[in-house]
């Protein structure tokens, strides 16, 4: 049984500890977790339990307890479809079989888990878990050397690269969209075959999903909407893991219905809820043969021929920013992450190669918003809006920032939105001059998200569903 994260973080269970009763008496966990531990939750995802163990103050241990495995002539049998499985784990154990997973396959069906690593057959696998947020955690799960290198090669088909001693290293994407990055043997890693699996997502990320978890004010994301409709150039900056990719799904999901959308990236990471929608990826050169690789630049000069509305690339690092930057010219709607500390950087790494930008095409950049992954007092990680700033000729000027101290945005109303903003009114002159002013126009997109968020919460109503309704209402002919 899984629950949607809102839901299980009311149901986290008390602290108590290993073996004591909390509603039910809990076996003895199958590794030792030391006496001292403390069990901050047990789930199932189908017939596997998980426990995760606090064993010290920041130290934590998920255990997972499979079933028992079905005898091999018994699972094979399943296997070939000779017979149907008779019990869960005869089911469970085939599907894993044949997953290509290997002995990950119970993290990897755990909606709870986000990414998986292994870097050394003497230290177990280790995982990002959604209760223990911006930490890498202990598991019961331990490869030998021989294990690791299978699982290497595996992981690797899945992606559709090849892995040897004479190519070491492969990343790519699996066909369920887990994004993966291995090394082979002792090549290039000193303690064998290593993988990490940044897993995809079950349901993406929308803006009300942002707005309710606190990463961003409806005011802000109001503000934002306007920029994406009105096609603007908007860049995500920000530190790795800050959150630049999610808030770039989100994003996405403001976009007008019936506009065509071209995404591209290195790996298919986004997910956009929109008909047209265009989805292109990356080639890494092939072994022997250079000549073949598709790079970033490669896909957006192609996709400036195939006349999308908007043009989104995951990440840019290097000259397809010229190109997107000539797409925001021509009238694409545009929008990338970037790695950088705040918009100064951003400009800065921008103006030097190999981007070499310039100051022209940066100038067509709408706004920058940067995107910080912050530590609160009780030890939580969370990813917030740190400031959006926009580009005003030659200049550039902080419309919404964030106080980290107090938790405050500023500002907080419409009105202020406008006194300090330049491409608000542009917006809302693209978009046709809708409710009387900008200020207006502000004031009502900041109500419908803060309202899509709350439905989210209470019956879990599709943003989806939300926005298409609110265009149905502006473009019914009066």
């Amino acid at each position: 049984m899984t629950w949607s994260l809102a839901g299980r973080l009311r149901r986290v269970l008390k602290p108590r500890r290993a073996g004591g009763p909390a509603g039910r008496v809990l076996q003895a966990p199958p590794v030792d977790v030391g006496e001292e531990a403390d069990v901050v939750a047990a789930y199932r995802v189908g017939p596997v339990e998980y426990t995760l163990y606090r064993t010290g103050r920041i130290d934590y241990k998920l255990v997972v307890v499979e079933p028992l495995e079905p005898p091999p002539e018994a699972l094979e049998e399943v296997i070939a479809g000779l017979r149907e499985p008779e019990t869960p784990g005869e089911r469970y154990h085939a599907e894993k079989a044949v997953s290509g997973y290997g002995p990950i396959y119970p993290l990897i069906i755990d909606s709870n888990v986000e990414e998986i690593a292994f870097t050394d057959p003497s230290r177990p696998v280790m995982v990002i878990h959604r209760l223990v947020q911006d930490r890498w955690i202990e598991t019961s799960v331990k490869l030998t050397p021989g294990e690791a290198d299978a699982l290497a090669l595996s992981l690797a088909r899945k992606a559709g690269r090849q892995l040897s001693m004479a190519n070491p290293i492969a990343e790519g994407v699996t066909v369920e969209g887990h994004r993966v990055s291995v090394t082979f043997g002792r090549e290039v890693s000193r303690g064998g075959s290593t993988f990490v699996v940044r897993k995809y997502p079950e349901k993406p990320f929308t803006m009300a999903d942002l707005i309710r978890m606190g990463s961003i004010t409806p005011l802000e994301a109001a503000y934002l909407w306007m920029l994406v409709e009105a096609q603007g150039f908007i860049l995500i900056v920000g530190n790795m893991g800050s959150g630049k990719t999610t808030l770039l799904q989100a994003l996405a999901s403001l976009i007008p219905p019936g506009k065509r959308v071209i995404t591209i990236e290195d790996a298919p990471e986004l997910r956009l809820p929109v008909e047209a929608w265009d989805s292109l990826y990356t080639r890494p050169p092939l072994p022997g043969d250079e000549d073949l690789e598709v790079s970033l630049e490669d896909l957006v000069k192609f996709a400036l021929r195939r006349r999308g509305d908007y043009i989104i690339v995951g990440e840019v690092r290097g000259r397809e920013a010229r190109l997107l930057a000539q797409a925001a010219a021509l009238g694409h709607g545009t929008m990338a992450t970037f790695h950088a500390d705040n918009a100064d950087s951003a400009v800065v790494r921008l103006s030097l190669d190999p981007i070499s930008l310039p100051p022209l095409f940066l100038r067509s950049i709408t706004a920058f918003v940067t995107v910080r992954r912050a530590l609160t007092y009780d030890g939580r990680a969370v990813r917030r809006v740190a400031a959006i700033t926009e580009v005003a000729g030659d200049e550039l000027r902080d419309v919404f920032t964030w106080d980290p101290a107090t938790g405050e945005v500023s500002p907080t109303t419409p009105s202020e939105v406008a006194g300090v903003s330049e491409k608000l009114r542009w917006a809302w002159e693209r978009l046709g001059r809708p409710m009387g002013s900008p200020e207006a126009e502000l004031e009502e997109r900041a109500r419908v998200l803060a309202e899509a968020a709350e439905a989210v919460e209470r019956d879990g109503t599709p943003f989806r569903r939300v926005l298409v309704r609110f265009y149905e209402k502006r473009w019914i002919p009066q």
